[in-house]
């Protein structure tokens, strides 16, 4: 009898251990899949706001350019002139990204020349006043004070 009762105790030892261990695998894989989600979620709003980032330095940074929000080829872009040599940054939303593109001023925009500043379902830009740019993503938006003799196109 008592070498039943040992043998049964041994397997029940046994099993106890095969059900901590699946517990303890299963609270591995849980966890391994919960932080790979967070840093997806992370990443892709920290995507997003380097994409308004870049807008908005963009425009501030060419202080001596016209800014101007234009109709090209079909796309609303955020337009920065250089008047000195008639070359255009346009930035634009097309395919899911946000698009930076050099060309003449009046030219199209060809796409396949056209660096990809980042991700991003929608990419709007308003003007609110005259001197007052919106730029908008599914993040949220963003406000972008032009000089005044920069103004509407």
């Amino acid at each position: 009898m008592s070498s039943e009762k040992r043998g049964i105790s041994e397997i029940i030892t046994v099993l106890m251990v095969l059900v901590l261990f699946f517990v303890i695998l299963m609270l591995v894989v849980f966890a391994a899949v919960s932080y790979q989600r967070t840093v997806g979620m992370q990443d892709a709003a920290e995507n997003k706001r380097a994409v308004l980032s870049y807008v908005i330095t963009a425009v501030k940074a060419d202080q001596s350019g016209e800014v101007s929000l234009k109709e090209i080829d079909g796309k609303n872009a955020v337009v920065i002139r250089d008047t000195a040599s008639g070359y255009e940054q346009r930035i634009y939303h097309a395919n899911g990204h946000v698009m930076e593109n050099y060309g003449l001023d009046g030219s199209e925009i060809d796409e396949e020349e056209s660096l990809v500043i980042g991700d991003a379902e929608q990419f709007d830009a308003e003007y609110v006043s005259d001197d007052l740019i919106r730029i908008r993503t599914e993040l949220g938006s963003s406000y972008i004070h032009i000089e005044p003799q920069q103004g509407l196109n």
